[in-house]
Parts: structure tokens; C-alpha cells; sequence
């Protein structure tokens, strides 16, 4: 007989655990052909026309994109109709963004794209999180649209195209449509519409504007692009001067990274292997030489001018010094010097909101139990309601995404017998994010 003793053993009881969708990774990706004569009639988009135009697809894969006729760029031309027109497909700009997003992402992922004429209106945006059944979390924009415009020859600073029009619609859609989601976009900065319309080649760097003035929680602008061969010919080739720029990469980050991480963390996102140099794609787009006059390479930029660009809102590939050989972004700053100034603390209130209302809604028209002695809530409902909210704080909770729960708020004396609503509210603690890091040093002689 074996030595006695007091043994234990655990059985499987089949509770199973409840799982949510991750649909903060998942992101869409709108490129604005309203620059583009003849799209889809001639040229290469003429081949893919009855597949991509007035459509949204969903990519798994860079392979996918392929498939579709999205291919890289290789500069070679055809002639159409006694014209010379490039053989690549919008230059090889989908390509280049949807191959970094996807590289970030490890080679699978989920990626919405369309092409769209976006000169009247964005309500491409809107077809695109329809689409998607609401799920997309993350809009990049790619557009021949000029950023920046004088309003009279006498303005110290540029004006902002663009940016109030697509926050009235991500306030639609976060407000009205239950799908919130945060919108970067990635402009032309290579020229500036004049007050009488033409656009101006000469882009003044004292003149940028703060793009903090415009109040736009939900989007961010990205500036800059990487130096390549490549990526010069493609921004050359098109008539416009448009940059490159770099939201695919973006969107890869936010794509997997936690909600409440900023793209610029540098102990994450070093994105060297992507853009092995910078340049900012704007300064003079006049053609001299077969290259554009002045690209504005960072290494040229003084370090009051980079400290500019930052607190100006704007989002761009940087370096530090004593990390030679590594690009990274400087942060993650929205239109916005509000709560909502990041795009970390927006999307980290948007999950709350869309992982709360998923809680909340299969208690839409539910019997609620009232205490008959006052004929308002019972405590047992607020306690039923209470922990449906916190139970979805606890998980963003556990997952770092907030520092706490915060207040999950029920009033009691709330008449819902007379109004048939249910009122509460609750607030997080978000994190904070160390953007700079002060030190003081000094010799000693002793401890």
C-alpha cells in the first residue's frame, strides 16, 4: 500500500471563456484618384476596372493585391491611343503602402481597399466601414488633394484643406452608424493652392500651420516619406508631385499593436528596414534634372524646425541621436488638444465604446426589475448592468490598454417606468505616455 497522505486532482467543468473579436486590427485603406485622368479607361486600372472600380475588397494577403493587378512599380510606359501612359497601376503607390502593411503584419492580416473619386465628397470612407460591417477600426488616406492653401497674399500661415471634412464624417460614423474609428491621412504637401487657384510649386516651411487649431479628435496627418529610388520616380511620375508618404506603415502599426501604444513607441517601431533614409517630399516640386528641386531631406532640417513639425501635430518619420541607423515616428498627435489629442487615447476609447455597447445590446426592450417600495431601479438590476460594463474595463484593464476602470455610474433614482431608458456612464483612466523624458546630471562627492 502506497504512503497515505491527502492527494489532490482537478477536473474540466466545460465553462468554457467568453472571447471577443478583435477588430482593432483590422483597417481600411482609401486611395483618392480624383487626380487621375482617364483611371479607368486606359491604362493599366483599365484592365482591373471591373473588379476594383466601385468596389471595396478585402486583402489577406500582399498576394491578394497581386492577384488583383495591384504590382509594384517598374517605370515602364505603353502607348495608348498615340500617348505614352505608365504600364504600372497608380505608379505602384497601392503596392508599395498595402506591402508595408502587411510586412508589419507578419504577411496575413485584414485590409480593406477602394479607389475612389473624392473630389465632391468622403463618402468613400463611409462605403468602406458599410462594407466591412462597421469593423474597420483605422483609415488610412492616400489623395492628390493639396493639404495646405493661401488664403491671400498677406497670410503669415497656410490654411488645412480636407481635414474638417472627413471629421464631420467620422463624427457621422462613430455617432450615428456605431463604428468608430480613427482617420490618417497622408495628403499632397508638394504644393499649395493659391488664393486665385493655381498651385504653387514653392512650399514656405515657416508657413505650416498648426493642424491643432482644427479640433478633429479623429484624425491625425502624416507628413513625410522614405528615400528610395523608387519611391523618387514614383512621386516624379505623377503629375501632381503628390509624396509617397508612408501610411501603409502606419496602418501596420496600429494594425498590431495595443490600443493604447503609440506608433512612435521607439523600444517597438523602429522602422528602418522600411525607410532606410528621410525626407519630408516637399519644399520646391519644380522638375530640374529629371528630380524634384528640393525634397527637404530631414538630415537638412534644423532641430528648431523638427521641434516645428512636432508641435505643429503633424505625424513624420524622425531619428534619434545615439540610434544611428534607425527611423522612427515621432508620435501618434491628432487634429485635436483635447483628451482625444492621440490616436492611442481615441482608440482606446473607441473599444471601450464598441466592446460596452456589444455587452449592452441583447438587453435592449429586457425586463427591468423594479423595487416596489420607491418604483425605481433595484439594486440588483444596477448590479447586473454595473458588472456587464466592468466586465469589459476589466479586460482592457488586464490587457494594459487602460491604467483603470475607473467609475461605472447607475443612478437609482432614475424613473425608467415612465420613460423606458436606462441611464449610466462610466470613465477610464487611460494611460500615460512618457513623449519626453527629462534627467538632470551632475557630479557628486558622495552619495
Amino acid at each position: 500500500m502506497a504512503l497515505g497522505g491527502v492527494f489532490m486532482s482537478d477536473i474540466d467543468g466545460n465553462i468554457g471563456v467568453e472571447k471577443t473579436n478583435v477588430t482593432e486590427r483590422i483597417s481600411g485603406l482609401l486611395f483618392d484618384i480624383s487626380g487621375q485622368t482617364d483611371f479607368w479607361t486606359k491604362g493599366p486600372a483599365a484592365k482591373v476596372a471591373s473588379t476594383l472600380k466601385d468596389s471595396v475588397v478585402e486583402l489577406n494577403s500582399l498576394d491578394d493585391a497581386i492577384a488583383l493587378g495591384i504590382k509594384p512599380y517598374t517605370g515602364e510606359t505603353e502607348t495608348v491611343e498615340q500617348a505614352s501612359v505608365s504600364k504600372d497601376f497608380l505608379y505602384g503607390i497601392p503596392y508599395y503602402h498595402i506591402r508595408h502593411y502587411f510586412q508589419i503584419n507578419g504577411g496575413t492580416g485584414r485590409l480593406f481597399i477602394a479607389f475612389a473619386d473624392c473630389s465632391e465628397n468622403w463618402d468613400a470612407l463611409s462605403l468602406m466601414q458599410r462594407a466591412s460591417h462597421g469593423i474597420i477600426n483605422q483609415f488610412g488616406i492616400w489623395t492628390e488633394q493639396t493639404l495646405w492653401r493661401k488664403t491671400d497674399a498677406a497670410a503669415e500661415k497656410y490654411a488645412i484643406n480636407i481635414v474638417d471634412d472627413i471629421q464631420l464624417l467620422a463624427n457621422s460614423m462613430a455617432n450615428e452608424n456605431h463604428a468608430p474609428a480613427v482617420f490618417i491621412l497622408n495628403a499632397n504637401t508638394a504644393k499649395v493652392a493659391g488664393n486665385s487657384g493655381a498651385l504653387e510649386e514653392d512650399v514656405t516651411f515657416s508657413m505650416i500651420p498648426s493642424c491643432k487649431t482644427k479640433e478633429a479628435r479623429y484624425v491625425a496627418i502624416a507628413l513625410g516619406q522614405g528615400i528610395d529610388t523608387d519611391v523618387r520616380a514614383m512621386q516624379l511620375a505623377l503629375t501632381s508631385k503628390t509624396p509617397v508618404g508612408n501610411i501603409g506603415a502606419i496602418l501596420g502599426i496600429l494594425s498590431t499593436t495595443n490600443v493604447a501604444e503609440s506608433i512612435g513607441y521607439v523600444n517597438t517601431h523602429n522602422m528602418g528596414r522600411f525607410f532606410p533614409d528621410i525626407e519630408l517630399g516637399f519644399g520646391n516640386s519644380t522638375v530640374a534634372d529629371g528630380a524634384l528641386k528640393n525634397t527637404m531631406r530631414y538630415a537638412a532640417l534644423t532641430p528648431k524646425q523638427i521641434d516645428t513639425l512636432h508641435d505643429n501635430g503633424y505625424i513624420f518619420l524622425c531619428r534619434y541621436a545615439g540610434l544611428e541607423g534607425n527611423v522612427y515616428f515621432n508620435g501618434d498627435s491628432t487634429c485635436s488638444e483635447g483628451d482625444y489629442r492621440t490616436l492611442a487615447r481615441n482608440r482606446v476609447i473607441n473599444k471601450s465604446r464598441r466592446g460596452v455597447r456589444a455587452a449592452l445590446l441583447p438587453y435592449v426592450n429586457a425586463p427591468l426589475k423594479i423595487d416596489p417600495a420607491t418604483g425605481q431601479l433595484s439594486a440588483a438590476q444596477i448590479t447586473v448592468f454595473k458588472n456587464l460594463v466592468e466586465g469589459v474595463l476589466n479586460l482592457m484593464n488586464e490587457a494594459e490598454e487602460i491604467s483603470g476602470t475607473g467609475t461605472v455610474q447607475i443612478p437609482a433614482n432614475q424613473n425608467v417606468l415612465k420613460n423606458d431608458t436606462l441611464v449610466l456612464k462610466y470613465t477610464l483612466i487611460p494611460m500615460g505616455t512618457a513623449q519626453t523624458i527629462n534627467v538632470t546630471e551632475g557630479f557628486a562627492v558622495s552619495q
